[in-house]
């Protein structure tokens, strides 16, 4: 496995670990987990982290942190540029349908929403 790969699982964990935590987190804790770690991949790495993220919200689809999670989601989509749908997502995008049900926040309900017209998958 390529070493940015690798450096962006570990990234991811460490950055999920730390919004689980009680820590204080400033206002650009996103952004700039964003610009530092997403920013740098090529098309094709973002494109491969994407299946690997859609396979972290997939394990944890009541997760209290499925705004972050959907966001990076987005930035991983921008970064690849391509509408492509990572294959796990194109094979069962039903799970997206179980992250509405699951939350009644209008924000998340626009994630999944932007996330489908971007990948154009129907749920």
């Amino acid at each position: 496995m390529e070493l940015k790969i690798i450096m962006f699982i570990e990234s991811l964990a460490h950055f999920i670990k730390r919004i689980s935590s009680s820590c204080e987190l400033d206002e650009w804790y996103l952004s700039n987990f964003i610009d530092e770690s997403i920013s740098t991949l090529s098309q094709s790495d973002a494109f491969e982290m994407s299946s690997h993220l859609v396979d972290v919200i997939k394990k944890d689809l009541e997760s209290s942190h499925m705004y972050e999670l959907l966001t990076i989601l987005l930035a991983l989509q921008s970064q690849s540029d391509t509408t492509q749908s990572p294959l796990n997502l194109s094979r069962d995008p039903s799970f997206l349908n179980e992250i509405i049900q699951n939350n009644s926040e209008k924000y998340i309900h626009r994630l999944v929403d932007e996330l489908t017209r971007n990948y154009r998958i129907k749920i």
